[in-house]
C-alpha cells in the first residue's frame, strides 16, 4: 500500500510542483501515513482523531499526516461520504485540543466527472487534484502553512519591488511602506497549478499518472 501512495506523491504531487512543501517534508522524515482497512469494519471519526493526535506526540516534528483508508468494503466509495466522514474527524481532532492543522480529504474518484473534451474551469480543477489511489484525509500542520506563506510573501514582495524599481526608482519606498502581503496561500498555490496542469500536455502528464497509478494498485491490491 505505502509503495502506491508513494508513487502518487513522488510522481503526482512532487513530480508535477502540486505543493509547494511536499518534497521538503518528505525528505526530512515528517510525512506520516497511518493505513487503516475499512474490511475491519467501520471506523469510528474519533478513531481518526485519535489517531493524528498520537502521531503528532510520537513525532512533534510531523508536519503532513494522511490517514489513508483502504477501503475492499466500499465503505467510502462515495466521495461525498468520505468528504462527510473527513468533516467529522476533523471536529473531533478540534474537541481534543490538539495541535493546529487544516485538513481536506482525496478520494480515488474525485473529478470522475470531469470529461476531457471540456475546457477546464477552475471548480472542475480541484476535484481532479483531489484523486488519490485511496481515500485519504490530508492534514497539515499549520506551521508549515505559515512558514511556506511567508516565504511566497517575500517572494512577491521582492518581484514587486524589483519590477517597480525599474520603472521609477523613486516609488520603491513608497511601495515598500505601504505594501500589503498576500496570505490566501492556497489561492496562490490553485493559481499555479491551474496554469501548468489543467490543460494542454500538463493535464494529459496529470491524468496518465493517475491512470497508471490506479492500474498499478489494482495489480497490487487485486481489488
Amino acid at each position: 500500500m505505502h509503495a502506491i501512495h508513494a508513487r502518487y506523491l513522488v510522481e503526482v504531487v512532487e513530480g508535477l510542483g502540486l505543493c509547494p512543501f511536499a518534497r521538503h517534508s518528505r525528505e526530512h522524515g515528517r510525512v506520516h501515513r497511518p493505513l487503516f482497512w475499512t474490511e475491519t469494519g467501520p471506523i469510528p471519526p474519533e478513531t481518526g482523531a485519535a489517531v493524528v493526535l498520537d502521531v503528532h506526540r510520537r513525532n512533534p516534528a510531523s508536519e503532513i499526516i494522511l490517514l489513508t483508508f483502504v477501503d475492499r468494503p466500499g465503505r467510502f466509495a462515495d466521495p461525498k461520504v468520505f468528504e462527510a466522514y473527513g468533516a467529522e474527524v476533523r471536529a473531533r481532532f478540534q474537541a481534543l485540543d490538539g495541535p493546529d492543522y487544516f485538513m481536506v480529504t482525496f478520494h480515488p474518484r474525485s473529478g470522475e466527472d470531469c470529461p476531457r473534451d471540456r475546457p477546464m474551469t477552475k471548480d472542475m480543477f480541484v476535484p481532479l487534484l483531489r484523486r488519490s489511489p485511496d481515500p485519504v484525509i490530508q492534514r497539515v500542520h499549520a506551521a508549515v502553512l505559515a512558514r511556506v506563506r511567508a516565504q511566497a510573501q517575500r517572494a512577491a514582495e521582492k518581484r514587486l519591488l524589483e519590477s517597480v524599481a525599474r520603472q521609477d526608482p523613486r516609488l520603491r519606498a513608497l511601495v515598500e511602506n505601504s505594501i500589503q502581503t498576500d496570505s490566501e496561500l492556497s489561492a496562490e498555490i490553485a493559481r499555479a497549478n491551474f496554469e501548468a496542469v489543467a490543460a494542454g500536455p500538463g493535464r494529459a502528464r496529470l491524468e496518465a499518472l493517475l491512470e497508471d497509478i490506479a492500474a498499478d494498485r489494482l495489480a497490487r491490491y487485486g481489488f
